[in-house]
């Protein structure tokens, strides 16, 4: 969807991130895992993660770094109209943990709700909840968060899934802004074929957790890590392009890129696919890992307060998530 003929643009004011204080190493794992700590730093670039703590929930997390970005942006919760959490750990299976954070914030004046798209899910927000600002007038501030509190569901001693996934919180304050800056297009696209290659059963309506089922190891993640590697190679860069000749830009006009942080071997070889120098992107998945739906949000928020990102420049948030889906969202910065 390209975003023209309101009169203005939706746009980021202030970003916020929360990162637990345990540390995981790559040493760590090795003990648990058996593989090696330099093997895995070759293979996905990550050194350390953060753990949450035993009594931490997503929904503190999520305040922590929301509390940072409404003070960049410098307004108060109370004048939000919208709370919306990308996030698969909430703190339960339902109600929306967005409900809770609103309350927690004291956003009284805010609807609140969650959004499901797994890594990618911060940059789906960012469509859900600019398409919301931009069809009613009376939305001039809007909260979004991505959220993982994921290491309560990795069994540290499987060595697929155990080494990449990290716990953290970003978070994002949408306001109006003139038009032609902020969200420019936000494309989406899900491959459903390889539904079964990243999963959580249990807990699910098709694995609920039984005593008989206890056991099986359901509640834990589970990956498949060489078709993820495969799904993002062939559709990612394809997703890129299609926002962007939405509004008639191509590669070449990019400025900087913020990619989900899974791999640093997989945004080494997209930014080399693409012809861009790495330069224009950011990485810190060396060290929190892959935060799921957080990453984007983390890794905006350091290349905001890194002074990566200028006034006019043109952003590409981009990531894939479990399903599969892949998303781009274009940004010129205000």
């Amino acid at each position: 969807m390209t975003r023209r003929g309101f009169g203005y643009g939706v746009g980021i004011a202030g970003v916020g991130k929360y990162l637990p204080e345990e540390v995981i190493t790559n040493d760590d794992l090795e003990k648990l895992s058996g593989v090696k700590a330099s093997d895995i730093e070759a293979k996905t670039g990550i050194v350390a993660r953060r753990k949450a703590k035993d009594g931490q929930t997503a929904s503190g997390m999520s305040c922590i770094a929301a509390q940072r970005a409404l003070e960049m942006a410098g307004i108060k919760a109370e004048q939000l109209s919208l709370v919306v959490t990308c996030t698969f750990t909430g703190d339960y299976v339902y109600p929306a943990v967005s409900c809770r954070i609103a309350e927690m914030l004291g956003a009284r004046n805010a609807g609140a709700f969650d959004v499901l798209a797994n890594c990618t899910g911060f940059q789906v927000g960012l469509g859900v909840v600019s398409d919301r600002m931009l069809v009613d007038p009376g939305c001039e501030y809007a909260l979004l968060l991505g959220t993982a509190l994921q290491s309560r569901f990795i069994n540290y001693k499987d060595p697929a899934s155990s080494i990449y996934f990290g716990d953290g919180a970003g978070a994002a304050v949408l306001r109006k802004v003139p038009d032609g800056y902020g969200v420019l297009s936000n494309s989406v696209w899900t491959n459903g074929k390889v539904f079964e290659s990243v999963r959580m059963r249990g807990g699910g309506s098709s694995f609920p957790m039984r005593p008989e089922n206890i056991h099986d190891g359901l509640q834990y993640y589970e990956l498949d890590g060489l078709e993820v590697w495969k799904q993002v190679v062939q559709h990612q860069p394809k997703i890129i392009s299609r926002s962007l000749s939405q509004i008639g830009m191509k590669i070449e006009d990019v400025d900087f890129f913020v990619f989900h942080q899974a791999n640093l071997r997989l945004i080494e070889f997209l930014m080399g696919k693409m012809r861009m120098p790495m330069s224009k992107t950011i990485t810190n998945i060396q060290h929190y890992g892959n935060t799921a739906d957080a990453s984007q949000a983390i890794a905006l928020c350091d290349a905001v307060t890194g002074n990566q990102i200028k006034r006019d420049d043109i952003i590409v948030i981009s990531g894939v998530g479990a399903g599969f889906t892949f998303g781009s969202t274009v940004l010129r910065w205000y």
